[in-house]
């Protein structure tokens, strides 16, 4: 059967794709079909599913990137992708199934040079219950992975797939291709984790923001920075992708690009208010967590203006909230304590903001039952039942009671902010929950604490053992006490607390000379305090 004329005219929809890996190498080529003029197109997965950089050949010899993934099949072996070109010529696709029997034609190009093959369908297994698997008759010709299957209206059928287990060649329907779309949750999908290919953004901006913040997630800085560009293009006025972008540099120390970013936003944004306001935050995070002085552009003057011009021209209260944050780190502690106060009177009363407001008492050298008023509304405002996230605002409180020598309450909100951190806190915080519980004289809470102090306390787990072995020579423990201060000595041989605190255990163990020993080593080591015990226990 001769070729029919609107096959040969399908040439025009047909490219070649070339897949190369990190360096530059290329690493797969198959064919490829343009489904829509403006660049979408169907392609074997294989070839792109590990690809660093992907380019298409099309009909007129141009070499265009492969820019997006909009959805793929692994078992399959088809996707859906997104080239960068202008206006293509796109195929027109079968609106059904190619009967048994029927005659498809091939189309294949390779180096500018479009061959056209006939075949035969052999079979034609439905999946899905509406699309066709297609095995072809026997063929002695070598067909390109991805070509095209034709009916002899010039409708793409399928897209080429040799079989791995014979010489017959199979086809998957281009319907079934159209179809393909991943959704903004599948940028977790380990099936597009290889690929330096992006998925493309959704429509819906909520959804499109979430895509963004689950690519930061996946520690792949280059795409990570690609779905920020897309997201900026895609929502050229909305506020959130500069501030993003400005702080992603920020990261790296790209404080040119970040002010250059925040910029942009002031000029293409829709909400000024919102970009000023920003535009504010990004500076006041650079300069609190930064310690760069190179780029002096920034100050928190400059920053301080933005939140007050954000505020003017929408007087919102998370850009008071701004502009009391930026006070505070300036040393204005009475105005941010000020804008902190009423912020949690009317508009914003959050466990943060009261926070906030008893620290600058604090600053300021207010009364503790002041700081203490703002730290309990601080607590109680917290949504309940209580988080990890309220921890910080619970343990201030109690190293607060501590300070104010009501250790019952302080180790009641240090019992709470250990739960809440799930018995992760650090050493130092086990080491002040014990100074409280021998205050109250709960001498076991207090040893079981200095123990975990000093099981996680690192390099300073020597300091830690030695106040354990001191609270066992306080509470009688002498045999222990002996013991901590020989693993006290271990770890730090020229301890002359440990010899010390040996040495008394050791009195109370009636083995003197063996604490004399302990008291003149002390004194060899410069302890002033060893004449003393030498002179009392000899």
């Amino acid at each position: 059967m001769a070729q029919p004329a609107a096959v040969k005219n399908v040439a025009k929809s047909v490219f070649a794709l070339k897949a190369y890996d990190a360096e530059g190498k290329q690493i797969a080529t198959s064919n490829g079909v343009f489904l829509s003029a403006d660049g979408i197109a169907a392609c074997p997965w294989s070839a792109v599913r590990e690809a660093s950089r992907v380019e298409v050949v099309d009909f007129n010899g141009k070499t265009y990137p492969v820019t997006h993934i909009l959805g793929a099949n692994e078992l399959y072996d088809v996707c859906r992708v997104r080239v960068d070109m202008p206006k293509t010529v796109a195929a027109t696709i079968a609106t059904a199934a190619a009967a048994k029997d029927s005659k498809l034609w091939l189309v294949e190009t390779a180096d500018r040079r479009t061959q056209t093959t006939q075949y035969e369908v052999d079979k034609a297994e439905t999946f899905m219950e509406k699309y066709a698997y297609y095995v072809f008759g026997y063929n002695n010709h070598k067909p390109t992975q991805g070509a095209a299957f034709v009916n002899e209206k010039g409708q793409v059928v399928g897209l080429m797939q040799q079989s791995v287990r014979s010489l017959y060649a199979n086809a998957v329907d281009v319907r079934f291709i159209s179809t393909l779309a991943a959704s903004h949750l599948d940028i977790n999908n380990s099936l597009y984790a290889k690929t330096s290919l992006r998925l493309t953004l959704p429509a819906d901006k909520q959804n499109a923001l979430l895509m963004v913040m689950l690519a930061a997630e996946r520690q792949d800085t280059a795409k990570y920075a690609g779905y920020l560009s897309d997201y900026i293009r895609q929502f050229p006025k909305e506020v959130d992708g500069y501030a993003t972008s400005a702080l992603q540099k920020s990261t790296y120390g790209d404080w040119q690009g970040a002010d250059a970013d925040m910029q942009t936003a002031l000029k293409l944004a829709a909400d000024k208010a919102e970009a000023h306001s920003e535009y504010a935050r990004v500076m006041y995070q650079k300069l609190i967590y930064s310690a760069d002085t190179t780029f002096t552009a920034w100050t928190f003057e400059r920053a301080l203006a933005e939140a007050e011009k954000a505020y003017s021209l929408n007087p919102q209260p998370q850009y008071l909230h701004r502009m009391a944050q930026i006070k505070f780190s300036m040393g204005d502690y009475g105005d941010a304590c000020e804008k902190f106060l009423s912020l949690a009177k009317k508009d914003m009363p959050t466990s943060e903001v009261y926070f906030e407001a008893a620290q600058c008492k604090t600053q300021l050298g207010a009364p503790k039952t002041e700081v203490l008023e703002l730290l309990d509304s601080c607590v109680a405002v917290a949504p309940r039942p209580l988080t990890n996230l309220s921890a910080p605002y619970v343990l201030a409180r109690g190293q607060l009671y501590e300070q104010m020598e009501e250790y019952r309450k302080a180790i009641v909100d240090y019992n709470t902010y250990d739960t809440l951190v799930y018995g992760r806190a650090n050493a130092a915080f086990y080491y002040a929950r014990h100074k409280c519980e021998v205050a109250v004289h709960q001498y076991k809470q207090a040893l079981d604490d200095l123990a975990h102090a000093a099981y996680i306390g690192g390099a300073d787990a020597p300091l830690y053992i030695a106040e354990l072995a001191s609270l066992q020579l306080r509470v009688n423990m002498n045999e222990e006490a002996v013991k901590t201060s020989d693993l006290c000595l271990q770890l730090t041989p020229d301890n002359t607390d440990a010899y010390i605190i040996k040495g008394l255990a050791l009195v109370q163990l009636k083995r003197k000379n063996e604490a004399m020993e302990c008291f003149n080593k002390a004194k060899e080591l410069g302890d002033d305090r060893a004449e003393g015990y030498i002179k009392k226990y000899k």
